[in-house]
């Protein structure tokens, strides 16, 4: 009975821990039929070899076809302990996965729900909006170049913040680039040009889609929290496009009193962005350094 119950028990961590995940999972049933044939030869001989030196010690006379018999019998119900097992446990870890994914369906609509709802709280005219920047850059432009051009540059800005998207909620990555440099184009005429601002592009970006407003608030951020004159230390904005991916590489020394947890809470309205427009479709690192911070962003447009 002892010699039977160990071959059960350890028949049964073998198929379970080791012949049936590399077998079922894949499908690879002649493995699998080879695999069993050599543990019943296993168990067969095996068990038979065991019981012939305990009747040899006790005086007994040995059987070997039952000895086999005894051994096959023990693999047997080690199979069918462990088919029930493994069936179960897969059973219950797909529940469990499909339950994970549904929650995660839900969140992700009731985000785009709450999303589309703040975007019609927020929604206006926008030719009112248009009509005042045209109103106010033809007032200004007699008056003083800079600011005629900065509420040009504004205007521009508006036009795409407001401006309707495609049926999958994108717009070009032109646009959404040539926003970036607005904004870039308005701190600098707000502070006479002194900023110290590498922007930099490489790669096509012309009939690439993207969401709005998903990688400029970044560079609202390096405004708000880097140091922008340093001769010794410019900003870096490094943008490449490369086949369907985007990268971007933001660089910049950070304030006095700035910390990393500073920037990102700032920046977690960001990665609900990027979380409801590019789920399991980005990655995006934060490096802090004694005095400066990076910031690295991988899209799949």
């Amino acid at each position: 009975m002892i010699i039977s119950v160990l071959e059960i028990i350890a028949c049964f961590y073998l198929l379970l821990h080791r012949i049936f995940p590399e077998t079922l999972p894949t499908k690879k049933y002649q493995l699998l039929f080879f695999s069993l044939i050599t543990l019943a030869v296993v168990c067969s001989v095996g068990n038979a070899l065991i019981i012939y030196l305990y009747r040899a010690i006790i005086n007994e006379t040995f059987n070997f076809y039952r000895s086999c018999t005894v051994g096959l019998n023990n693999l047997y119900l080690s199979i069918h302990f462990a088919l029930a097992y493994w069936f179960a446990t897969n059973f219950i870890q797909n529940v469990r996965e499909q339950s994970k994914a549904e929650l995660q369906k839900n969140m992700l609509e009731k985000s785009i729900l709450e999303a589309e709802l703040s975007s019609l709280k927020n929604q206006i005219n926008p030719h009112f909006f248009y009509n005042s920047l045209n109103f106010l850059y033809a007032q200004a432009l007699p008056m003083s170049k800079k600011l005629s051009d900065s509420v040009m540059l504004l205007a521009e800005m508006m036009r795409y913040t407001i401006k309707e998207n495609d049926n999958e909620g994108k717009v070009s990555l032109m646009k959404e680039i040539q926003y970036i440099k607005n904004y870039v184009a308005i701190q600098q005429i707000q502070f006479d040009g002194k900023l110290n601002i590498e922007l930099e592009i490489i790669g096509n970006i012309n009939y690439r889609r993207i969401h709005p407003l998903t990688i400029s608030p970044l560079i609202e951020n390096t405004f708000k929290n880097g140091v922008l004159n340093d001769v010794q230390f410019p900003v870096s904005i490094w943008i490449e496009t490369q086949a369907d991916n985007l990268f971007l590489t933001i660089t910049y020394k950070r304030k006095i009193g700035i910390c990393e947890k500073n920037i990102f809470d700032d920046l977690m309205d960001v990665r609900r962005r990027l979380y409801i427009g590019y789920f399991n479709k980005h990655f995006i690192k934060f490096e802090h350094f004694d005095c400066s911070q990076k910031i690295f962003l991988k899209l799949s447009l």
